[in-house]
C-alpha cells in the first residue's frame, strides 16, 4: 500500500514537473523581439543605428514601411527601396555628407559639412563614396544623407532621361522627378555648370586640326583616349559622342583613375582626355577643351541632393546649403581644384581656408 502510494505521488511530481517545462518552453520565444531581425533589413536603420542614442525606439520605426521599398525603380543593379523607408527615424541621428570620388566632389563635400557643423547639425564624412550610380544607391537606401550632384547626370544617368540643354529646364525635371521616385529634394542650384569635354594638348590639337568636336569624331581612330570609369557606358560619354557626332572609334581606349587621366595626356600615353570644363588641370596644364559643336552635353550645375526625412528632421539644412550655392562658381571651383590636385594640398584645408576667406566659416 505505502508503495501504491509512493508510486502515486512520484507519478504527480513527474506530471507537475512536465507541465512547468511545458510552459516554461512556450514563455521563452516571448522575451525575443520579433521586429529584431527586420530592423536589420532596411539599410538605413542598420547604418542609423550607432549613431542614436535610442536604437530600441528607433528600431520599432522600421517596420511598418517595410511594403513601401517596392515602389521605388531599381538603380542600376541596387535592391528597389524608397527614401521614405526609414519614416522620419532621422531625428538625433547625425547627418552623413557624402561625396563622389573626385577632387571637385570632395571639395564640396567638405564644405557642406564645415557649414552643417558650423550650424550646430551632428555630422559624419563619408567622402569619396563613388560613382554616380553609387551615391544615388547609398542615398536611396539611407547609407547616406546628402551629397552634391549635377544636374545633367541626375537627368541623363540617374533619371535616364533624353538630354535637354536649357539650365533651369534640367533643374525643373530633375527636382520633380527626383522628389516623386525617391523622395529626395534637389536644394538650390550653383552658377557652376561643370560640363563633360574632351580635352588635349596643343601640340596634338596643331597636328591633327583639332578645335571641335566633329574635327575630334574623323580623327579619332588616329588618336588614344584616356578615359574615366563609366564613360564607356554613359549616355552622355561615348555612346552620346558616336550617336550625335559619328565617328568616335579611338584607336585603343583606356581607363584611368580621374586623378590620373591628364598625367596620362602628358606623359604621352594619351592623346585625349576626358575632361571637366572646372578641373584646374586645364589651365594649370595649358590644355585645350574641344568645342561642343552640336550641343551633346546638357548643363551640369551642382546641388545638394538631400533625403526628404533627414530635411524633416534638421529643415535649416536647406537655409544653411542654399546659402553657400551661389558663391560656388566655375572660376572659384576650378583655383580650388587646382589647389588639390597641382599644388597637392589636402582638399579639407582648402575647403576650409576659402569658408573663412570668404567670411562664411568663423575662425
Amino acid at each position: 500500500m505505502k508503495r501504491k502510494r509512493w508510486a502515486l505521488i512520484a507519478g504527480l511530481f513527474l506530471t507537475l514537473s512536465m507541465l512547468l517545462t511545458a510552459c516554461g518552453a512556450e514563455a521563452t520565444p516571448t522575451t525575443v523581439p520579433a521586429p529584431a531581425a527586420a530592423a536589420t533589413d532596411t539599410p538605413a536603420a542598420a547604418a542609423a543605428a550607432t549613431n542614436t542614442t535610442a536604437p530600441a525606439a528607433a528600431a520599432t520605426d522600421t517596420t511598418a514601411p517595410a511594403a513601401a521599398a517596392t515602389d521605388t525603380p531599381a538603380m542600376a543593379g541596387t535592391t528597389p527601396t524608397t527614401a521614405a523607408s526609414t519614416g522620419g527615424s532621422a531625428a538625433g541621428k547625425k547627418v552623413v555628407v557624402s561625396s563622389k570620388n573626385f577632387t571637385e566632389e570632395e571639395i564640396i563635400g567638405e564644405m557642406y559639412a564645415l557649414m552643417l557643423e558650423q550650424a550646430g547639425i551632428p555630422v559624419e564624412r563619408k567622402l569619396n563614396l563613388g560613382t554616380a550610380d553609387i551615391a544615388q544607391a547609398a542615398l536611396v537606401k539611407g547609407d547616406i544623407s546628402l551629397y552634391p550632384e549635377y544636374t545633367g547626370t541626375g537627368l541623363t544617368v540617374i533619371l535616364k532621361q533624353p538630354v535637354m540643354n536649357d539650365d533651369q529646364a534640367v533643374y525643373d525635371k530633375v527636382k520633380q522627378m527626383y522628389k516623386d521616385q525617391f523622395q529626395l529634394t534637389w536644394l538650390d542650384q550653383s552658377p557652376m555648370n561643370d560640363t563633360q569635354a574632351l580635352a588635349t594638348t596643343h601640340a596634338v590639337a596643331d597636328k591633327y586640326s583639332l578645335k571641335t568636336l566633329s574635327d575630334l569624331s574623323t580623327k579619332a581612330n588616329q588618336l588614344r583616349l584616356a578615359s574615366i570609369p563609366e564613360f564607356q557606358d554613359r549616355p552622355d560619354g561615348l555612346p552620346g559622342l558616336k550617336k550625335v557626332y559619328g565617328g568616335f572609334d579611338f584607336k585603343s581606349v583606356d581607363i584611368f583613375d580621374i586623378g590620373l587621366k591628364y598625367k596620362a595626356l602628358l606623359d604621352g600615353n594619351a592623346d585625349v582626355a576626358v575632361a571637366f570644363s572646372t578641373d584646374g588641370a586645364i589651365a594649370g596644364d595649358n590644355l585645350l577643351v574641344l568645342e561642343d559643336d552640336k550641343k551633346l552635353w546638357p548643363p551640369y550645375h551642382v546641388a545638394p541632393v538631400v533625403r526628404d526625412d533627414v530635411l524633416a528632421a534638421y529643415p535649416q539644412i536647406a537655409d544653411v546649403l542654399n546659402g553657400l550655392s551661389p558663391k560656388i562658381t566655375n572660376d572659384m571651383i576650378a583655383a580650388l581644384n587646382w589647389e588639390v590636385d597641382g599644388k597637392k594640398r589636402d582638399y579639407a584645408d582648402v575647403a576650409k581656408e576659402w569658408l573663412t576667406n570668404q567670411g562664411l566659416l568663423k575662425k
